[in-house]
Formats: C-alpha cells, structure tokens, sequence
C-alpha cells in the first residue's frame, strides 16, 4: 500500500478511545475484538497510555515506515551525489598530501 493510501484509510477510521477501567470490565475479548477493526487507545485520568492494535496493522505499519525509511536514505544518497565532485585517485591523494602541508 503506498503512504498516501494508507494515511487516507487511517483517517477514515477513527480510534476507540476507552478508560482502562472501562476496558479492564469489558474484558480482554473485546478490546481484541476492537482492535481488530481500528486502533484502541487505552487511557488513565483522560491521558493516553496505551494502543492496541491487530497484528495485520502493526505489521502494515512497520512495513510503510522501513519503505519510507529507504526513500529518505535513497533521496540524501542522490542529494549528495549530485552535489559531489567525482575524483581520481590522483587527484584524491594529491589533496590528501597537500592537507598534511
């Protein structure tokens, strides 16, 4: 799925915000069952403590942040050759020596 898909598809689907009390009485069964249509933020006091989230998304996840990762890599590698100056040897170790000067 390309970034901009699966942005788009998380935006649609809204969490399940729940207290972790609320949780704890409903029971395991249900927040799995939640889970497995859109993400469950377990919270405290109101606060944010905990996601839980299928397996099939956290792996989607991981999989679109690696993809991202090798873009960024990929886009510095080309933004540092184009502005790189290819040398010789010869001319390598000629401004070597004359740094040692």
């Amino acid at each position: 799925m390309h970034i901009y898909q699966y942005l788009s598809s998380m935006a649609t689907t809204q969490p399940l915000r729940i207290s972790s009390t609320a949780a704890a009485r409903r029971g395991v069964g249900f927040i799995m069952t939640q889970a497995q249509e859109r993400p469950v933020i377990l919270t405290s006091h109101g606060k944010p403590v905990a996601v839980v989230m299928s397996a099939a998304e956290r792996d989607e996840q991981r999989q679109l942040l690696r993809d991202v990762e090798l873009k960024v890599l990929d886009m510095a590698a080309n933004l540092v050759a184009d502005r790189s100056a290819m040398l010789t040897a010869d001319q390598a170790r000629e401004r070597l020596l004359a740094g040692e000067r």
